[in-house]
């Protein structure tokens, strides 16, 4: 009888055992890593990370520099190399930078995508979520001519100098401003590293150092995530910008910008859709891992949407 109940203790404590080790499966932790954790733009990415990894029972890390700076980030990267997480998609700072440390990423079984902005092509990435950047930047051109006068003196804020994605839309913008009697102001385009206020500093330094300046165009949304500030910077310029003789166009559809637009600080955004990269992101990552299945294709386009006064209460809802 003894030995019929210790055999029968055992099993129960195996049987519990199994079902609890079977309970406490690890679950697959995916990095996000942005170009700054403190962006607003990145934040709208990291709260689609986080619900689709909820969805997909798997970890979504958002992680990354606090700063748009190189250094920072590829030292993130390494970090999550070297706790070998089971895979990561990152919007790099600079596009041949980060090569190296995902071509580590890559021999150590680590399958790697990008988000926002891409990395370089031999760095062997295996897929694009985003948006398709130059097509973007055309259509932030066709706003332009929709709205600045003939002859308009431009100047161009940016955010890292090295940022693929920027780049592109630069490149899309002017392939449509091109040969339009439109003059762009030396210096441009201004870096602002994604950095808030730095943007808003480049705006107001923009205005004042050029006198003929008639339009100003961010391929981010960087000046106008600080309403008030902005207010500031352009105040010189409020009422001509009211009355659509100095002309402002920017990309990005986030809250703040949508209400300045409403209020007529600003006349057309180009709106991308960070939610959804990040959801696209974790959806990715889920089916290398987890379904074994590679990318049926290397670019994910998550599309645009164009906003102008005429539609911003859409939006807005």
């Amino acid at each position: 009888m003894k030995r019929i109940l210790v055999f029968g203790v055992a099993v129960a404590l195996l049987g519990l055992s199994s079902s609890s080790l079977a309970g406490q499966a690890r679950q697959p932790t995916f990095a996000l890593v942005p170009k700054a954790i403190n962006n607003p733009f990145f934040n709208a990415a990291r709260d689609g990370c986080m619900d689709a990894a909820k969805r997909l029972g798997v970890v979504c890390e958002y992680t990354g520099p606090e700063r748009t700076e190189i250094a920072p980030q590829i030292q993130v990267l390494e970090g999550l190399v070297s706790r070998k997480v089971d895979g990561m998609s990152i919007s790099p700072v600079d596009a041949k930078s980060v090569v190296p440390v995902i071509k580590r990423a890559i021999s150590s079984g680590i399958p790697v995508i990008t988000f926002d902005s891409d990395a370089a092509p031999e760095s062997g990435r295996l897929a694009f979520v985003g948006t398709d950047n130059e097509a973007a930047g055309r259509e932030l051109g066709k706003l332009f001519l929709r709205f600045a006068p003939r002859g308009a003196v431009y100047g161009i804020i940016t955010g890292g100098l090295g940022a693929q994605n920027l780049n592109a839309r630069i490149k899309g913008f002017k392939s449509v401003v091109r040969g339009a009697n439109y003059r762009e102001v030396k210096g441009s385009p201004f870096p602002s590293n994604d950095d808030i206020n730095r943007a808003v500093q480049l705006v107001e330094q923009m205005i004042t150092a050029n006198p003929d300046l008639t339009a100003i165009v961010m391929v981010g949304g960087w000046p106008l995530f600080a309403p008030e500030a902005y207010k500031n910077a352009v105040k010189k310029k409020e009422a001509e910008i009211k009355s659509g003789k100095f002309v402002i166009v920017s990309f990005d559809t986030l809250e703040p910008e949508l209400k300045l637009l409403k209020e007529g600080y600003v006349h057309g955004l180009v709106g991308q859709r960070p939610y959804q990269m990040g959801v696209r992101s974790m959806e990715l990552l889920y089916d290398i891992v987890v379904k074994k299945q590679k990318p049926k294709q290397t670019f994910y386009n998550t599309g645009v949407d164009v906003v102008t006064r005429q539609n911003v209460d859409k939006f807005l809802k």
